[in-house]
């Protein structure tokens, strides 16, 4: 893996802007990973006015769903379509025929997840995915013990993922289930990058940095992927304590 430290948010968001960007700028019909969350908005915040100013485009590239919360709508506030609309698709205009996402409120969840991996697999894989960390080392919905070969799927969430999760909700809502893709698939992607930020993430990186990989701590599948970015904040990089 290659280890960034950067010395605030700002400079690791727009780091990582310019990493996605320089591929895309190679490969402009890319289809594309991207965490919802608090830790990607600063790199969205970029891609968008990298877009606006026009020093990028993004306009053949297709946007792949890394997670979505089971029995919740995409118009929820809280759910990760929304984020994602509101965070990236609808300040880039990007048009729903180049959005292929999970649908929390399927019928059939598991028709769902066959969907995602089509459509990758007939891409050849992923180009980019951007994902995050939990607290537990979840990345996306693969919690402790996911198998690092695991492609996409139902995933059942840890207490921590549940209660964690309510954050992102106006009130107390009902967590369960997940649809994620699955750690495979970041390790098959070309451009792979974990990106965490402040303190909040500092001891579950230390852990993640200082590991073995092991399934029980899913991020740790970063130490098996040469091709990997981890990308940091100083906030979020202490060995030392």
């Amino acid at each position: 893996m290659n280890l960034r430290i950067l010395s605030d948010y700002s400079t690791l968001s727009r780091t990582t802007a310019d990493l996605i960007a320089t591929y895309l700028k190679a490969k402009p019909k890319s289809i594309i990973c991207l965490a919802s969350g608090h830790s990607p908005r600063g790199v969205f915040e970029y891609l968008v006015s990298d877009v606006v100013s026009k020093r990028l485009t993004l306009d053949e590239c297709t946007f792949v769903s890394l997670d979505e919360w089971l029995g919740i709508p995409a118009s929820q506030a809280g759910s990760c379509r929304d984020m994602m609309d509101k965070d990236l698709f609808k300040p880039l205009g990007i048009p729903p025929s180049r959005i292929v996402f999970f649908n929390g409120m399927a019928a059939d969840p598991q028709r769902e997840v066959d969907v995602i991996n089509e459509v990758i697999d007939r891409a050849g894989g992923l180009d980019i995915m951007l994902v995050g960390v939990g607290t537990n080392g979840h990345i996306a919905m693969n919690e402790p013990g996911t198998p690092f070969d695991i492609r996409a799927h139902i995933s059942t969430l840890t207490e921590e993922t549940q209660r964690v999760g309510q954050k992102y909700f106006e009130k107390n809502t009902a967590l369960s289930q997940g649809l994620t893709l699955g750690l495979g698939h970041f390790r098959e992607a070309k451009l792979p990058i974990l990106i965490a930020a402040g303190q909040t993430k500092q001891s579950i990186m230390k852990r993640v940095l200082t590991s073995a990989p092991a399934e029980h701590l899913p991020a740790s599948v970063v130490h098996l992927m040469p091709g990997a970015y981890v990308m940091l904040d100083r906030e979020a990089f202490q060995l030392d304590n």
